[in-house]
């Protein structure tokens, strides 16, 4: 009797263990890729560990980041990852090719087994992680919430940038994932086939074409495109529930059997979405960023005038 006692309270301290490991990994949220997000909490544990594979990036502007930040992370924004506008492409907004990418990731210690941590003050911490995952590193994690959440759980905040490593990291940045960047070239072949659903993820303002965006070259939207704006999968800084999730899916109309494509301004929006249904279990190969967005749409649009083809639905062209 004793024996079966032992045995049932040693099966219900594993299933409670069991339980709490799932509630801060995979099924955080009910996701069913929670483990791609991680909290305040949790990122505490690592700093407080001193954990040498961890490397945090604080993607934000200087202001932000000096007003204080999560202990050991290292700054970045965009033009750290960007090639430099004139260079590669006419427009600025573009991810940095294969090798380049790997230069800018091991410049802080970053290897292949590194637990990197991401977060931000908006929007661009999943433009970084959609980088990593297009150059083969999976693994990388958000910080749910951002520096907000960290700041409102009154955890200590360093004011000074910590120094790069001596020696550079051995990150190995793969061949790029076919399909999780796409060109001009399949947002047009979008546009005849039902096998593709695209959004535009920007606000009502550049949707309508009444707000010219810096950057842009025109006003307006691509014509086949439907909006769905990024808040909608966020409360605030946090991503919202899978619950939550799958209700904004279905407002919107997306659909689970088709291809789905997503432009904003320059790519960077875009990938709250894809983070998002990346989150709620939708696979890699399904989901295409618009690296160009709009900046580079708009930039045809205004140097190709008689392509005959139409551009932008605001003006007509």
């Amino acid at each position: 009797m004793r024996k079966n006692l032992v045995g049932s309270m040693f099966v219900v301290l594993v299933l409670v263990f069991a339980v709490g490991v799932a509630g801060a990994g995979e099924n955080y949220k009910g996701f069913e890729r929670g483990d791609a997000l991680i909290t305040a909490k949790d990122l505490k544990q690592l700093v407080d560990a001193k954990d040498p594979n961890l490397v945090i990036l604080a993607v934000a502007k200087t202001t932000d980041y000096r007003l204080g930040h999560v202990p050991g992370a290292f700054q970045i924004w965009r033009p750290d990852y960007e090639p430099k506008e004139g260079v590669e492409y006419p427009y600025e907004g573009m991810a940095l090719d294969r090798e380049d990418f790997q230069v800018f990731a091991r410049k802080f210690g970053i290897n292949d087994d590194s637990k990197v941590v991401i977060y931000d003050h908006k929007y661009d911490a999943t433009r970084v992680w959609w980088l990593f995952y297009l150059y083969g590193k999976t693994d990388c994690r958000v910080l749910d919430g951002g520096a907000k959440a960290w700041k409102e759980a009154d955890y200590d905040t360093d004011m000074l940038a910590p120094d790069l490593p001596d020696n550079p990291g051995t990150f190995t940045a793969t061949t790029a994932l076919s399909g999780w960047s796409v060109s001009m070239t399949t947002i047009w072949r979008g546009k005849t086939s039902e096998d593709y659903q695209l959004w535009d993820t920007r606000g009502g303002a550049e949707w309508t074409g009444e707000k010219l965006k810096g950057g842009a070259y025109a006003k307006g939207r691509i014509p086949w495109a439907k909006q769905c704006d990024w808040p909608a999968f966020k409360s605030g800084t946090e991503f919202k529930t899978a619950v939550e999730t799958q209700k904004a899916l279905d407002e919107y109309g997306f659909d689970s059997t088709k291809q789905q494509m997503f432009y904003c301004q320059s790519g960077v929006r875009t990938t709250t979405e894809i983070f998002a249904l990346y989150l709620m279990g939708w696979e890699p190969a399904q989901l295409h960023n618009y690296d160009g967005s709009w900046i580079e749409w708009s930039y045809y649009h205004k140097n190709l005038p008689d392509s005959g083809a139409i551009l932008c639905e605001a003006c007509g062209k």
